[in-house]
């Protein structure tokens, strides 16, 4: 039986591997998106896809599934469009006949994916609150007027 600790310490290294299968795909998808751009159409439309594809890429990661992003997309949805994404340039490579790296960029993506939501599931994220506990930070305002005894509050102390 497992001690509470070492499922800590087995997830932690899991995160820190995910977090490294992570990065790998988001270059290789990069790499794979300008390969198919470039490969797939004639000068000067390759040079230029291969250029802008990877570049629209960057902005819509940078503006949507960033750890930073201020409009960052919501549990399961990230990590089913990176799971997209990645696939989509395992498709691209492939198609540009480099099927053995498109084969492994999509299988890493997969086991990306699935470990993301294996940790997901148990780091205890998804529990909802419970029916009348109010978070702390979560304060409910009232305006009592003089005389309204409906609300038994105790006096606010004077700072």
């Amino acid at each position: 039986m497992q001690k509470p600790g070492e499922r800590t310490q087995v997830n932690q290294a899991l995160t820190g591997i995910n977090g490294v299968i992570a990065f790998i795909l988001e270059v290789a998808m990069l790499v794979a998106f300008f390969f198919w751009g470039f490969r797939s159409f004639p000068a000067p439309w390759g040079v230029l896809l291969g250029i802008l594809v990877p570049l629209v890429v960057v902005v819509l990661w940078s503006y949507l599934m960033a750890p930073k992003a201020k409009r960052r997309l919501s549990w399961p949805a990230q990590p089913l469009l990176a799971l997209l994404l990645f696939v989509l340039a395992g498709l691209g490579l492939i198609v540009v006949k480099l099927t053995l790296p498109g084969v492994i960029l999509m299988v890493l993506a997969v086991l990306n994916a699935a470990l993301s939501f294996y940790l997901h599931r148990g780091s205890g994220t998804q529990q909802q609150p419970q029916v009348g506990k109010a978070k702390p930070e979560q304060h409910i305002q009232r305006d009592v007027q003089p005389g309204d005894d409906s609300a038994a509050l105790p006096p606010e102390p004077n700072s």
